[in-house]
């Protein structure tokens, strides 16, 4: 997890980029994880301005911070996480935020939509 109280909002590690991220941070040690060469904690435009520096290999479209924000909220849509968890971690002041985004949400099976009108969590 990061720091909340610098942050504003509670953002965590999903797990399937934890092992990933603990061995970054062991060597970083002191340093910072994500753009190391940095001088201060909270740059402005600190993760916005991190795909200019990093253009993909030719062939590849470039990267957009947007996009990528974009495609983390429809992926938490999609595992079915709640709205308001995702609204919080994302920044927004209201789940209401999150409703561009659901029509990139894939549709779920006509089996688990049944599964959870009968009242089962997936």
């Amino acid at each position: 997890m990061l720091d909340e109280i610098m942050l504003g909002r509670l953002v965590a590690c999903h797990a399937g980029w934890e092992a990933v991220l603990a061995e970054l941070s062991e060597a970083a040690g002191a340093g910072f994880v994500f753009r190391p060469g940095r001088k201060t904690a909270a740059a402005k435009n600190l993760i916005s301005s991190w795909p200019a520096r990093h253009r993909p290999h030719a062939g590849l479209p470039p990267l957009s911070a947007r996009r990528l924000r974009s495609t983390w909220i429809v992926r938490l849509l999609a595992e079915g996480i709640s709205p308001v968890v995702i609204a919080s971690a994302a920044g927004m002041t209201s789940p209401a935020g999150l409703a561009p985004y659901h029509r990139w949400v894939p549709p779920l099976p006509g089996g688990e939509v049944v599964r959870l009108l009968r009242g089962h969590r997936r």
